[in-house]
């Protein structure tokens, strides 16, 4: 059974597709774009916005899967709880506002972008709106967490921390880790570490050193002589144009930390 979903008045997608257009932007080298993007995630989705809050609500599902399906059924219901006791008509107007300055100022063509959770995103949506008859209603949490229980990808996480003892943390990473990590690793970890569901720095900063990486292995490629060296510049370099079509997950962080000491190393 389908169920409609419209993605342009899903919170959650919006900040996502956001997400990878400012990763094909610095890609691409364009600044300019680039700056719209980040204007527009600032304006909509800073502390206290209430496009912010919302998108907690669907952050709220991410690694959920080690959870029982009670567990998951709790979750949906709180979920659902939170989601309609936030004033839905505002949420809509500024969906509305967010959607024409991103028509206006960078592309129509944003709401064509490849974001690797979509059908998670769509079906969370489509629970927590509860506009469904109570057939489908229950039929589509029960998707949810039929979606939520696949452990198609097990990734071993880092551990939550409180803010109150984040910065101890990181100290004694930095110090457990001194030798064998170089500043970029350390700095792409702390980063990782500290995002928590407020990820929207992480990410900037994650595309930002994912463009520096390739700029760095264009020059290398094109000012090194060793032929078998540039081939295999060359294979990373075709992997790394693919990023902004991956999840960011523990495999993608541990290819780009790899990347970043062969980079050290050469």
């Amino acid at each position: 059974m389908k169920f409609s979903h419209n993605k342009k008045r899903n919170t959650a997608f919006i900040y996502e597709t956001l997400i990878m257009e400012f990763s094909k932007a610095s890609m691409k080298k364009q600044n300019q774009r680039k700056q719209k993007i980040l204007f527009i995630l600032k304006e909509f989705f800073s502390k206290d916005k209430i496009l912010k809050k919302d998108l907690e609500i669907y952050n709220s599902f991410q690694d959920a899967d080690a959870l029982d399906d009670t567990l998951l059924e709790r979750l949906i219901s709180e979920a659902k709880k939170q989601f309609n006791n936030i004033d839905r008509k505002i949420v809509f107007e500024e969906q509305t506002k967010i959607i024409n300055k991103i028509n206006k100022n960078i592309s129509s063509t944003v709401w064509s972008n490849f974001v690797p959770n979509y059908k998670k995103l769509a079906t969370i949506n489509q629970a927590l709106s509860k506009t469904l008859n109570p057939k489908k209603q229950v039929l589509i949490e029960q998707k949810l967490i039929s979606l939520l229980s696949k452990n198609t990808q097990i990734a071993e996480s880092f551990p939550n921390i409180n803010n109150l003892t984040v910065k101890t943390f990181i100290e004694k990473f930095n110090n457990q880790y001194n030798d064998k990590l170089n500043e970029q690793q350390k700095k792409l970890l702390s980063h990782y570490i500290v995002s928590g569901q407020d990820d929207t720095e992480f990410k900037l900063f994650f595309y930002e050193e994912v463009e520096r990486l390739k700029n760095k292995i264009e020059e290398k490629i094109q000012k090194d002589n060793n032929d078998d060296l540039r081939e295999k510049l060359s294979k990373i370099h075709k992997k790394i144009n693919n990023y902004n079509t991956r999840k960011i997950d523990k495999n993608l962080l541990s290819e780009v930390i790899k990347i970043q000491s062969l980079l050290c190393e050469i």
